[in-house]
């Protein structure tokens, strides 16, 4: 590859990178309409109130996310959405951002955060 194009590339890229910004913690949701979207997506696994005792996070080892634990508490709004998005390796948390839009996904996190209080 010619050395001009791979440079143009990198800077492209370095450009990129540094104009990207992550999705806002707190971006602007609707709660109900995110529980609609936790009771389609979540509810089997974390439960009705977001304890991971839904019928199907019983059964998973490790066992399904408890949003109102302490351990769920300490994360960031940010770090559950990052989770949420893609997925979380060594259990059955898949990555969501492909099945649900960016609002969905305000919606489902303004709806989880009151799961915390």
């Amino acid at each position: 590859m010619n050395r001009w194009v791979l440079a143009a590339w990198y800077a492209g890229l370095a450009l990129g990178l540094l104009m990207w910004q992550p999705p806002a913690a707190g971006a602007s949701g609707d709660s109900a309409t995110g529980k609609g979207v936790y009771e389609k997506h979540c509810l089997v696994c974390h439960g009705p109130q977001g304890k991971g005792d839904g019928p199907a996070g019983r059964m998973l080892k490790p066992p399904a996310g408890d949003f109102t634990g302490a351990d769920s508490k300490k994360k960031s709004e940010g770090d559950l959405r990052i989770i949420v998005e893609n997925g979380k390796p060594g259990t059955a948390m898949g990555p969501w951002k492909s099945q649900l839009s960016q609002p969905e996904l305000n919606d489902l996190m303004t709806y989880v955060m009151t799961l915390r209080k």
